[in-house]
């Protein structure tokens, strides 16, 4: 079960992921970019029997907020769930996310962005693909040159952990 919000961020209901999902609710969500003691970030790949964005490439770890669980146990679950690690995250911010959905319709996301560090590989699982793991530059040209391949919010919840991420100084 998940919280349904309001255009003010309030909310309003609960109701299961698929009702939320079929009616196009404005829902919560976590984002986490895991980072390597180098700076670099991993990306995972969806796997092609996902519901959205099959077989694109996704942040590091990301999933709806549960109905009565905090951001920060979101945020952990989440990251553990889809890549087998456990680093201290860092809340960066939240913003509403609004991204084009499969069929072109527009998704609201309230999104809280944590930035983790790791030096440890994620592991793939029921949920993941692959892993890859890029430098900054060379993940953000790859982006840009081939945005098909990426669920399509990915530059912009990127760029946005960067600066978090060199604002920790790690």
């Amino acid at each position: 079960m998940i919280d349904i919000l309001s255009p003010n961020g309030e909310v309003v209901g609960t109701i299961t992921r698929e009702e939320a999902e079929r009616d196009n609710h404005t829902t919560e969500n976590v984002l986490i970019f895991v980072f390597n003691s180098l700076g670099k970030v991993w990306a995972q790949l969806r796997p092609k029997d996902k519901n959205h964005y099959p077989g694109r490439w996704d942040i590091s770890a990301c999933g709806s907020i549960l109905s009565g669980e905090t951001r920060e146990q979101a945020a952990k679950r989440e990251t553990k769930e889809e890549t087998g690690l456990e680093p201290e995250l860092h809340y960066i911010e939240t913003f509403l996310n609004v991204f084009p959905g499969d069929n072109g319709e527009e998704r609201r996301r309230l999104s809280h962005l944590f930035v983790g560090v790791s030096d440890e590989q994620p592991k793939e699982n029921q949920e993941v693909d692959e892993f890859k793991i890029w430098a900054s530059d060379d993940l953000r040209a790859d982006i840009q040159n081939n945005p098909e391949q990426y669920i399509p919010s990915f530059l912009i919840e990127f760029d946005k952990a960067l600066e978090g991420y060199k604002k920790l100084g790690a």
